[in-house]
């Protein structure tokens, strides 16, 4: 579900982009990647309009006494760029043309998620916060601009079936390595260390044990 919040958000910018809902298009669309500072560095790696979603995290889940899991104020962050060669206010107002600055941006991302529940079963999204981006020396550099939003939702996940349960855990079997190490690998004819079997013949284990577990 969580994975499906990101991507709804992302993709109801880029159906208004594309329906002419809204007098720009969407460039970059994607979830918060992990090397943010990277994109900023390679020109190449993003362009704006960019929209990102990112999931950050629930504020209380609740086991039902049906078996659902109930998650809420389960928090969502969007951050939306825009950049202008032209000047610092230019990035954030935008320039007659039609170039997007990223106050509207953020103002028409609010106005299209808020109150949409994707077309997924969740509460719909709530708006919470709106900031400013600390632009750093790179945003700079590329003349860029940032507006955080953050929206919450509630959502509740049912239990998975009791049939794939973990069985008793009643046996455990170990085969050893011990130094030198190496030696011991059980299918030569596959990539990587294969497991061996005890008496797998020439890769077979250094020591093996085999456990029986005390059940209460």
């Amino acid at each position: 579900m969580i994975a499906e919040i990101e991507l709804g958000m992302i993709a109801v910018l880029g159906d208004a982009s594309d329906s002419g809902a809204i007098p720009y298009h969407y460039r970059t669309r994607e979830t918060y990647p992990a090397d943010w500072d990277e994109r900023f560095r390679e020109t190449t790696e993003w362009n704006a309009p960019g929209a990102w979603a990112t999931f950050a995290g629930a504020n209380s889940i609740t086991l039902l006494g049906s078996g659902d899991i109930q998650v809420e104020g389960a928090q969502f962050g969007l951050v939306v760029g825009a950049e202008n060669l032209r000047n610092e206010q230019a990035t954030r107002h935008g320039f007659a043309g039609g170039e997007v600055g990223s106050y509207q941006l953020a103002v028409d991302a609010v106005r299209l998620l808020s109150g949409n529940a994707l077309g997924l079963g969740i509460q719909a999204l709530q708006p919470k916060r709106l900031l400013l981006v600390r632009p750093s020396e790179l945003m700079l550099e590329r003349k860029a601009s940032l507006i955080a939003i953050q929206f919450e939702t509630s959502f509740t996940l049912s239990p998975l079936d009791p049939a794939f349960a973990v069985e008793i855990f009643e046996r455990l079997h170990l085969d050893w390595d011990v130094p030198p190490f190496g030696g011991i690998d059980g299918d030569l004819g596959e990539p990587g260390i294969q497991l061996p079997a005890p008496d797998a013949g020439p890769g077979r284990a250094d020591a093996s044990d085999h456990l029986i577990l005390p059940q209460e």
